[in-house]
Order: structure tokens, then C-alpha cells, then sequence
């Protein structure tokens, strides 16, 4: 069981092929990145990335044993991010996961339209 989680939401249009560029431009870091489902599963080792597209965006979230691969990982994920998506901001919003995966109504219970 990892000890650093957390999760955000990306709202990007196009969340399939975002997806699909940031797997390509992170798989010299991942040792392996597996499908499932939809799911996209990095693994870091002692962390992993899993990329959720969906119809709203994205959902990531990152898990690691320690601290330093923690930061790491999302630090990767939102460079490669603001890369794909054109955006220069880089500043993701993240939150502290639940065991449930991806329990993103759980914070962002105010936003409408089922996403």
C-alpha cells in the first residue's frame, strides 16, 4: 500500500489523445506502462501514475511509497502535461485520495453535469 496519494482533474479537451501524449512522452521514465480498461497505468517502481480520460478530462492520480518519488512523479506529470495540452501554466490542483480510486465527487461535490 502506497503512502502518498493524491489526485486531480484535469478538464482539457480531447482527453483520449491527451492521454495517449502523455504516455509517450513519459514512457523513458515509466518502466512499464500497462492499459486497462481505459485506465493508463505508469509504474515508476516504488510509484505509479494512473491516467483516467474521460469525457469531462482527465483524471490522475499518483501513488509512491516515498516522498521524493511522490513529488517526482507529479512533477513529471504536470510537465508533460502543460506540454500536451499547450498550456504554460504547469499548476495543477491536487487533493488527497481516498481509498477509493478516483473519488472525485468527494471534493469536487459542487460541480454539475455528472463530470
Amino acid at each position: 500500500m502506497a503512502k502518498h496519494i493524491s489526485e486531480t482533474v484535469v478538464w482539457v479537451a480531447d482527453a483520449d489523445r491527451i492521454a495517449e501524449t502523455l504516455c509517450g512522452s513519459l514512457r523513458d521514465c515509466a518502466l512499464s506502462i500497462e492499459t486497462n480498461c481505459t485506465d493508463k497505468v505508469l509504474n515508476f517502481g516504488d510509484g505509479r501514475a494512473i491516467i483516467r480520460p474521460n469525457i469531462c478530462g482527465l483524471h490522475l492520480r499518483v501513488e509512491a511509497e516515498n516522498l521524493l518519488t511522490f513529488f517526482g512523479i507529479r512533477s513529471l506529470l504536470q510537465v508533460a502535461l502543460s506540454r500536451a495540452s499547450n498550456d504554460q501554466s504547469g499548476h495543477l490542483e491536487w487533493h488527497p485520495a481516498s481509498n477509493e480510486l478516483f473519488d472525485v465527487p468527494r471534493w469536487r461535490a459542487g460541480r454539475t453535469g455528472g463530470c
